[in-house]
């Protein structure tokens, strides 16, 4: 009976994850994208590398002014994403959509999103549930916004 609690309470634990990123060592990265973020980014502090997919890879880190960042690097190209980290400057008109449309989610992170040279809002929102520090997120979503505020897609 305590194997099968605890193989539930991994299962329920572990179930949260399927969308998660695995976060890696930087050896375990494509080369080319370690050496094009290398080149990029001088004076990164807190580097942490994640691998999304195959072929997908994300860098998150502090800059020089201490504002945390992230690129993405994959066969598509790069983009980098400067991470919001004050919901105190969320732009109103997205969290207005977000509470109006999606009012069983919370925004967990929104970042501005620069690729080929094209700038707009992503945020990424879930449902929450548990008590006190046993919280589990579920049913993660990625909302794209124009930089005026504009919701574009899911």
């Amino acid at each position: 009976m305590k194997k099968i609690a605890l193989f539930a309470a991994l299962f329920f634990l572990s179930s949260g994850v399927l969308f998660a990123q695995k976060a890696v060592n930087e050896q375990d990265v494509k080369v080319n994208f370690v050496k094009d973020f290398q080149r990029q980014v001088k004076d990164a502090s807190d580097i942490q590398w994640w691998q999304i997919d195959d072929n997908t890879f994300k860098v998150t880190y502090r800059d020089e002014e201490k504002s945390r960042q992230a690129m993405v690097f994959s066969n598509k190209g790069m983009e980098v994403h400067y991470i919001v980290e004050n919901s105190d400057y969320y732009p109103k008109s997205i969290v207005d959509y977000v509470k109006s449309n999606f009012s069983d989610y919370d925004i967990k992170e929104l970042w501005v999103r620069k690729a080929r040279n094209k700038m707009t809002y992503q945020v990424r929102i879930s449902k929450t549930s548990g008590i006190l520090w046993w919280k589990k997120e579920s049913d993660p979503k990625i909302l794209s916004f124009e930089t005026d505020g504009k919701f574009i897609d899911e």
